[in-house]
């Protein structure tokens, strides 16, 4: 026959323990489940002046911006906006759902070709090794990107023939991690207008170019 004293406060303290234990072993693995699957940013124009989302013109080019990846991939993207103003970039560490080139290296293989070549050196199956890899790194194009999970990333818009704005902020580099957890907004030196980004969201305030500039751009 078992033994028991009468006293419930201690099964009590150890179911509610138990329960407490089981709790954080759960939110340590939906943590751990969330930064496994992929997650996806949206870059968002807006106007500085007016606070508006800059929208796409049906009959003009599209607005594109131009995506670096972290601090160690040669990779950039022109990404293009949609009818909201707002691009999406997908983060994820599984690779077989990646779609862009894996480009990391590009720059070192670069500056050895240079080398060789300035040596007397020169290797035409490097050279084409490197082609085949490297061809399609720099302003890469994808509609719905998905990418390897990157610190940071860096934003500038596309100027020339596709010269519609002009970024209103100084810094290029933004952290993922902040833009996931909290959302970012760039500084407005372009007007007055102010807003709050969600978490998952980069807002980049931008304005419309002047003459001079435009010009200055096609000439």
């Amino acid at each position: 026959m078992p033994i028991t004293t009468g006293d419930k406060s201690y099964s009590r303290f150890f179911i509610t323990d138990l329960a407490v234990k089981g709790l954080l072993v759960l939110l340590l693995f939906a943590s751990y489940a969330t930064i496994l699957c992929a997650q996806t940013i949206q870059i968002k124009l807006v106007d500085g002046k007016t606070g508006r989302p800059v929208t796409s013109i049906p009959w003009l080019a599209p607005h594109n911006i131009h995506v670096g990846l972290g601090r160690e991939s040669d990779l950039s993207l022109v990404l293009t906006t949609d009818k909201k103003g707002v691009v999406p970039l997908r983060f994820t560490r599984d690779d077989s759902e990646i779609n862009v080139p894996e480009c990391t290296g590009e720059h070192a293989g670069w500056d050895r070709l240079v080398k060789n070549d300035l040596t007397g050196h020169r290797n035409k199956d490097d050279e084409r090794e490197f082609n085949k890899k490297y061809w399609n790194c720099m302003n890469f194009r994808v509609k719905n990107p998905v990418v390897r999970f990157v610190d940071s990333i860096l934003i500038s818009l596309i100027t020339g023939s596709n010269f519609l704005y002009v970024p209103c902020w100084e810094s290029k580099v933004f952290s993922t991690e902040d833009i996931l957890q909290h959302g970012v907004v760039t500084a407005n030196n372009c007007g007055n207008a102010t807003t709050s980004p969600e978490p998952g969201q980069l807002i980049l305030f931008v304005r419309p170019p002047s003459e001079m500039e435009v010009w200055r751009q096609m000439n």
